[in-house]
């Protein structure tokens, strides 16, 4: 079953993430025929077989998601994936994740930042008729996969197997197996604010130690600390999801792209909700006071078998 959900699901959805990244979000434009979305469609894997090509060594690839608000423009006549529903925003006091447009996601990823950067001109070309570019962030591995604010980002990622159950959909229909579901947020670090904090607090924080990212035991570990609050348990077994996040930015503004993937939306929205609303103790991934979410948006990474229909 893992081999043949493997088999379906689109590369870039079960690799780990590369040095570059490059994530565009587009919006559809209003009254666009079937026609010109498809070939928009049909162009994705040309661009990235020319471009792929220029250096094989480079590991390039694409994966492309489409929210429920998209999902009758780029497929009408493809059922919903079961689970797919929009983000829904949550607040609580000044802790906020919001809900932002997005209709088709794409996430470029290679060892190389000129060719994700040549992939995404050329991917904004092919659907600037039927779409709007409205997000271009450019992401890239820093120092040993930390996170702007200094801490290894990654680390709990499920890895064979665990992964290919974690992620891909196995109880859709034929052509919804091997996708995945996929939450995208960005997020903003408040730096100043992080940097005025002690290592041990900053490590309470995270809930791992900052020079060798270990996880702190659990007798010291607070129960706010982020890698509590973001761990999905259910019958005393945690359900795993797949990170690809990687930091953007410069030294002006910087943050994290959070790139979640997950077999069901469930397991996200349940890990999200713990982060931001606070529980009968008054207790919230404390992490939310130095990081602020920008934007919020759910897809579904769509089959391979499904994205190979528009190159018939």
């Amino acid at each position: 079953m893992n081999a043949m959900l493997s088999e379906r699901a689109q590369p870039g959805a079960l690799s780990n993430p590369n040095t570059f990244a490059e994530y565009l979000t587009f919006v559809f434009k209003a009254d666009v025929s079937a026609e010109a979305v498809s070939d928009a469609f049909a162009k994705i894997q040309i661009i990235e077989k020319s471009i792929g090509q220029k250096d094989s060594t480079a590991d390039l690839s694409f994966t492309v998601a489409v929210s429920r608000q998209g999902w009758s423009t780029a497929f009408p006549e493809v059922a919903v994936p079961a689970l797919l529903e929009d983000f829904k925003a949550m607040v609580d006091g000044e802790r906020q994740f919001p809900s932002t447009a997005g209709d088709v996601f794409i996430m470029i990823k290679s060892e190389r930042m000129d060719l994700n950067y040549q992939a995404a001109k050329y991917l904004a070309l092919a659907f600037a008729d039927v779409a709007t570019l409205i997000e271009d962030i450019q992401g890239f591995k820093y120092l040993d996969s930390r996170d702007m604010i200094d801490f290894v980002d990654g680390t709990e990622n499920p890895k064979n197997d665990a992964r290919i159950k974690a992620v891909l959909v196995a109880d859709d229909i034929e052509i919804h197996q091997g996708g995945s579901y996929l939450t995208v947020q960005r997020y903003i670090d408040r730096q100043g604010l992080w940097d005025k904090q002690s290592t041990e607090y900053q490590e309470q924080v995270i809930g791992r130690t900052k020079l060798d990212d270990i996880e702190l035991d659990d007798d010291v570990k607070p129960v706010w600390a982020h890698n509590n609050k973001s761990k999905v348990i259910v019958d005393d077994k945690e359900i795993k999801m797949l990170r690809q996040n990687r930091p953007y930015g410069n030294a002006m503004e910087h943050g994290t792209m959070f790139i979640g993937l997950t077999a069901s939306p469930v397991t996200m929205s349940t890990s999200l909700q713990q982060m931001v609303f606070a529980d009968s103790n008054g207790h919230y991934d404390r992490l939310l006071d130095f990081v602020e979410a920008k934007t919020g948006t759910n897809y579904f990474i769509v089959s391979q078998t499904l994205l190979d229909t528009f190159a018939d």
